[in-house]
């Protein structure tokens, strides 16, 4: 049976895969092939894939009509925020939208999955990656079966019905969230929200980091451990009050069900909830499921009921995770001693996840093991069972104060716990995102390991090996990248990252920023983390290429859309050394962050000097060596020679500042051209652009720039002078390769997409 099922299983992924997977699609069809031809069902397995492919209906959405009803499906709102998805036909689309006034936020907040609703909206294109390796949100939206997005300005209730059992559940789970965000303090809702609802937005933005870097995050949302403790809890509480085993095998499975749409039901719940399903209907029937049969059928029905869920990271998270445990169950049984049994089930967790994480995020925790070991004995034993009571008493209005601030006080201690720890060092190890076959070699050496463990042979050496091999991913990622020069797309301000060959030096030379203007009303501030240019753009581009050390970062200015993400970049990567124009201390901002990086080894630099990366040199040609106070005209001006190739980095220097290099540097020329100023009419000159002559002129933009940004006499300059230009606005990040072969530029968005 477990043969068969795994059959069907691969069945299943291939027909999960799209064209975007041709290199996974083709590995997985080897493995499944010579699997079959081991137990002679090669054949039958391929007559069985081609059927099914021809099989699958492929709907084609509708354009939505705004003017008719659409029936709402789920919305969130956050502080000013809402976002919404409606259904309309066999179209889907995702809303979203600013509120105008706390009144609209209440309005907003009594509507409910399966309403019927007027919308006024406006259609817009679904945005593509800007940034080598990071979201997308095209990609996103299309594998959660969204067809459309647009931008709401009105939605009134056409009634207040709410058709279907789903939806009707949906609105008790918003209705049971609503009551208890009334009647517990704001650290109770976020947590209960998290642990009973699949909710974890209201926790803070630094303990959710802490959770994740500690590898632990799994905790704050429902997994098989929350459903394990409450679908077993209330089986066995229903055979202590003497219900049959076929009786309260039954209440059991109705209630998980119903749990499962009530958390959310997302990949996670729905696997732990199926598995439990299918091994307490033994007690129904005299079928039998053993636990990796359960594990197989829930896989199965879930790719089925949606293909897409495949590419989902919680549900490959929660898939790899159970399947290496129940593999390896034999292992586990071995070990007798509790505490060294916990340690061991949370190594094999960390092992199994982990090129799954680096694939994803680009690192993995260090810490996870003995965080685990320390953290899902609390969990488990204190916090989850007397969160789960709270929901019930909490709408009912039989939580006891004294209650409600003893658990108060657990998670403020849990939430401080985390955090001191976050501050030990090495709990995170950047890998990057290392090419695919190293994932492949990765896997299979995992599966060589735990055979060996399973055996009794070559534990230890098999244990060093994979260790080495995980050690050398940064390598094999940076390697992989080799020399780059990438203008990364931060929207409006500039960030441009250097790598040279070999390893020899990486350079950063400014940040980026959004600078946040007017703080908001109270009823207007989010919960969710802002999205900021350091946490969401620079750091998870700069650890995609392996990126844990920068030997230097460069702010050409104090300006904040060059600056403003600094503490955030020093926050997750080592830096070497800090460089600024000098006088640039003197604004307020600039010192404010310098103070803050006192550890941080820092440098002045003027006209003249020079900045050593390996074996290249940067020369500095601005600013005077006066100095200034970190103004537009006192930006660190630089030139460098890297692959043969001349290079001059701008930062806002203006015409003035052109008109003297012109003058004091008659014979410079360049090969690439940063513009300066983000194409502003007061950069580049006709006359500047004519002298230095370069090939391609790069500007830093963001798309649609309040500032009219870039200007078109700028543009009118370089295409006389038949310059190459190119724009983030237009290409999102845009990187040039080198490493002792042809460069090559790649751009994140090209025509064709």
């Amino acid at each position: 049976m477990p043969r068969h099922l795994l059959i069907v299983s691969v069945i299943v992924t291939l027909m999960a895969l799209t064209q975007e997977q041709v290199v996974v699609l083709t590995c997985l069809f080897l493995m499944s092939s010579l699997y079959g031809l081991i137990y002679r069902q090669w054949l039958a397995l391929v007559t069985v894939i081609m059927y099914v492919t021809l099989i699958i209906p492929v709907p084609q959405p509708s354009q939505p009509i705004f003017s008719e009803p659409f029936v709402l499906q789920a919305i969130a709102i956050d502080g000013d925020y809402v976002q919404a998805v409606v259904k309309q036909g066999n179209s889907r689309t995702k809303l979203t939208g600013t509120i105008d006034s706390f009144a609209q936020k209440q309005q907003l907040e009594t509507f409910a999955p399966g309403q019927q609703l007027h919308i006024e909206a406006e259609l817009r294109p679904m945005q593509q990656r800007r940034n080598p390796q990071q979201f997308s949100e095209n990609e996103y939206l299309k594998r959660q079966r969204i067809d459309y997005v647009a931008t709401m300005t009105e939605m009134t209730a056409l009634s207040t019905e709410t058709v279907g059992v789903i939806n009707r559940l949906a609105h008790l789970r918003q209705l049971l969230m609503q009551q208890i965000e009334q009647r517990a303090s704001k650290r109770v809702v976020a947590y209960t929200h998290a642990l009973i609802f699949g909710d974890r937005s209201a926790i803070a933005p630094d303990v959710t980091k802490a959770y994740r870097d500690l590898g632990v995050i799994h905790l704050l949302a429902i997994s098989g451990l929350h459903v394990t403790l409450i679908g077993g809890g209330l089986f066995v509480g229903l055979l202590i009050m003497r219900c049959s085993r076929a009786t309260a095998a039954m209440l059991t499975i109705a209630f998980l069900l119903v749990f499962a749409v009530m958390a959310g039901a997302n990949a996670p719940v729905v696997r732990a909830v199926t598995m439990m399903v299918l091994l307490l209907v033994k007690e129904l029937s005299p079928l039998r499921f053993t636990t990796f049969t359960a594990l197989i059928l829930s896989y199965n029905l879930q790719l089925i009921r949606d293909s897409y869920q495949l590419f989902q990271i919680g549900f490959q998270l929660s898939y790899a995770v159970c399947l290496g445990l129940v593999l390896s169950r034999q292992i586990i049984a071995r070990y007798r001693y509790k505490p060294l049994q916990l340690a061991i089930v949370s190594y094999m967790a960390t092992v199994f996840t982990l090129p799954i994480l680096s694939y994803h995020f680009f690192q993995f925790s260090l810490a996870s093991v003995w965080a685990n070991s320390l953290f899902v004995p609390f969990y488990t034993a204190l916090l989850i069972p007397v969160v789960i009571l709270s929901v019930i008493l909490i709408p009912l209005q039989l939580m006891p104060a004294f209650a409600n601030n003893t658990l108060e006080w657990l998670l403020l201690k849990s939430e401080r716990l985390a955090l001191y720890f976050l501050d030990w060092p090495a709990t995170v190890y950047v890998t990057g995102r290392a090419p695919p076959v190293s994932y492949w070699l990765l896997g299979c050496l995992i599966v060589y390991v735990f055979v060996c463990w399973e055996n009794h042979r070559f534990i230890k050496r098999t244990q060093v090996l994979l260790w080495l091999f995980i050690a050398s991913l940064p390598l094999q990622t940076q390697w992989a990248n080799g020399g780059m020069i990438a203008l990364l797309d931060v929207g409006q301000g500039d960030a441009h990252f250097i790598q040279l060959p070999n390893r020899q030096g990486t350079m950063l030379i400014d940040t980026g920023g959004k600078y946040v203007w007017q703080k908001p009303a109270a009823w207007q501030q989010r919960q969710k983390a802002p999205f900021t240019i350091g946490e969401n753009v620079v750091n998870p581009t700069l650890k995609s290429w392996g990126i844990r050390h920068l030997d230097k970062v460069v702010i050409t200015h104090s300006d904040y859309d060059h600056m403003g993400a600094l503490l955030e970049v020093a926050a997750e990567l080592s830096i070497g050394e800090l460089i600024i124009g000098k006088g640039a201390a003197a604004d307020p901002l600039m010192a404010s962050m310098l103070a803050q990086l006192q550890t941080v080894k820092q440098r002045e630099v003027k006209e003249g000097d020079t900045i050593m990366l390996g074996v290249t040199q940067f020369t500095v040609l601005n600013p005077l060596p006066e100095g200034g106070i970190g103004e537009n005209e006192h930006s660190v001006v630089l030139s460098a020679r890297l692959d043969e190739q001349n290079w001059l980095f701008t930062g806002d220097m203006e015409i003035a500042q052109e008109k003297r290099l012109m003058k004091q540097y008659p014979t410079l020329a360049m090969d690439f051209l940063m513009v300066g100023h983000h194409g502003s009419k007061f950069s580049t000159d006709a006359d500047f652009v004519a002298q230095i002559g370069p090939k391609e002129a790069w500007i830093s933009v963001a798309q649609n720039s309040q500032y009219g940004h870039p200007h078109p006499e700028v543009l009118a300059i370089l295409n006389q002078q038949q310059v190459k230009i190119r724009s983030t606005a237009e290409s999102g990040a845009i990187v040039y390769r080198f490493n002792g072969k042809k460069p090559r530029i790649e751009l994140t968005i090209t025509p064709s997409d």
